[in-house]
């Protein structure tokens, strides 16, 4: 009987202290997680802005001095510009506080998504696409390690 009480006694102290463990690396990891959040609204509000000069660019209806792209003649201006609002808006929603309850795996999934839109709509409707894709593509992943290393 006193061997049983033993291993039962020792048993639960064992499983204490694990829970103790888990619980302390479980909240560092959280601290982390939460502290990332702010950085991929700093992102994605570089995306916003990426696409809102992109969208500058394609759009007749506003002027733009210098435009950096310029659109082909395959170009279906208001179906482009409809897609880059779309982008706009889903890219918004990780600025806001409501992207918190997401892990980063998928926040960073999601961006991923976001960007590869964007790079098809300029590959497919900018003149000399695939080389000015690059260009931001290039410029968006230097901002993502300087964001969030």
């Amino acid at each position: 009987m006193f061997d049983i009480f033993s291993v039962i006694l020792v048993g639960s102290v064992v499983t204490f202290f694990m829970y103790q463990n888990i619980n302390k690396v479980t909240q560092k990891i959280d601290d982390k997680s939460k502290d990332l959040h702010p950085r991929f609204g700093i992102f994605a509000s570089k995306i916003i802005d990426t696409i809102r000069g992109i969208k500058k660019d394609i759009d007749s209806d506003i002027e733009c001095e210098n435009p950096k792209l310029c659109k082909n003649e395959k170009c279906d201006e208001k179906s482009v510009i409809k897609e880059l609002n779309t982008l706009i808006r889903r890219a918004s929603f990780y600025e806001s506080n409501l992207a918190k309850g997401k892990r980063r795996k998928e926040v960073e999934a999601d961006l991923v998504d976001i960007l590869q839109k964007l790079e098809t709509i300029i590959q497919n409707s900018c003149m000399n696409g695939k080389e000015e894709a690059l260009k931001i593509r290039d410029e968006l992943e230097r901002e993502y390690y300087k964001i969030l290393g």
